[in-house]
């Protein structure tokens, strides 16, 4: 979908930074404090086979029970293969009514999001694209705040007409990459909606005057891992902040539609798998700090 002359909605600026996975920014397994993590697409779907299921070249995404939102375009690239992706979110959806939004609403701000971009290194003579996760905790009080206002501003700066919004993480994104010497193009990392009235004549949106851009910012936590003691910290940290909510209440006559996700009134990371016991603090665990250890 085009947004070409979009009015910028920003709601706060951050600058880009390196958090390692054993700062203070992680306080505890049940505070979760991060905000937006980047890893190889390879290194997710080894740490998160549960969520993502690989059978020769397709990846199924599996989020009844905890797991991501995965909004993408069908495809993704890991190592040398390319994989075809089952139960995503087209990353441009159009919304029919007041149910469908608030599906999509519930869908943006209930699991971590996972969006799909290349970067190369910018130190090699040859450099070959590599594909990124980008994990948005869109539970984290400062993400889920964005996300709100973006939906909230553009709600109530139009007057009972069709409306577009996107959802922008490119700048974030490419700022992190830069202190790691990588370069990305930001492709794949924005998202999108329409919300469609019925309006015989709606001049607003068809001459781009409805047509709202929402940049998101927040601090980047670095998930590159080369050796083992790395990569099951990584785990620890993913398992958790995939975790399933509690649901508080139900509402046994609302209608389902494809957005339909859970609740959103429900505390961040309060909850332990079934079968699974308590589990102890990654700042708790007698293992080193981890290192911020790239790979090409």
């Amino acid at each position: 979908m085009s947004l070409k002359g979009n009015r910028s909605q920003v709601s706060r600026t951050v600058s880009a930074g390196i958090v390692s996975i054993s700062s203070g920014e992680l306080h505890t397994l049940t505070t979760c404090n991060c905000e937006i993590a980047v890893l190889p697409v390879e290194l997710l779907f080894e740490l998160q086979s549960p969520y993502f299921q690989k059978n020769d070249n397709t990846i199924t995404v599996h989020n009844h029970e905890g797991g991501y939102s995965v909004f993408c375009d069908g495809k993704v690239e890991a190592g040398r293969e390319t994989y075809t992706i089952r139960n995503y979110i087209e990353r441009s959806n159009q919304l029919n009514g007041h149910v469908d939004y608030k599906d999509y609403r519930e869908t943006l701000l209930t699991k971590p999001i996972v969006l799909f971009t290349k970067a190369r290194k910018t130190n090699q003579e040859s450099p070959r694209d590599k594909a990124f996760a980008v994990i948005v905790n869109t539970r984290h009080p400062n993400i889920r705040a964005e996300i709100e206002k973006g939906m909230n501003n553009a709600i109530t700066s139009v007057w009972g007409e069709s409306y577009s919004l996107q959802f922008d993480f490119q700048r974030v994104i490419k700022q992190f990459f830069s202190t790691v010497n990588y370069d990305t193009d930001g492709d794949g990392l924005t998202i999108s909606f329409e919300f469609k009235v019925d309006a015989l004549f709606d001049i607003s949106y068809l001459f781009g005057f409805s047509k709202r851009k929402s940049e998101v910012n927040g601090k980047v936590l670095n998930l590159f891992s080369a050796n083992e003691e790395k990569r099951k910290k990584v785990k620890m940290f993913l398992d958790k902040i995939s975790e399933p909510y509690i649901r508080r209440s139900s509402v046994p006559d609302r209608r389902m539609s494809l957005f339909s996700m859970g609740s959103i009134d429900e505390e961040v990371f309060n909850s332990v798998p079934p079968n699974m016991g308590p589990r102890m603090s990654l700042l708790e665990s007698s293992h080193p700090p981890i290192a911020e250890e790239l790979t090409s």
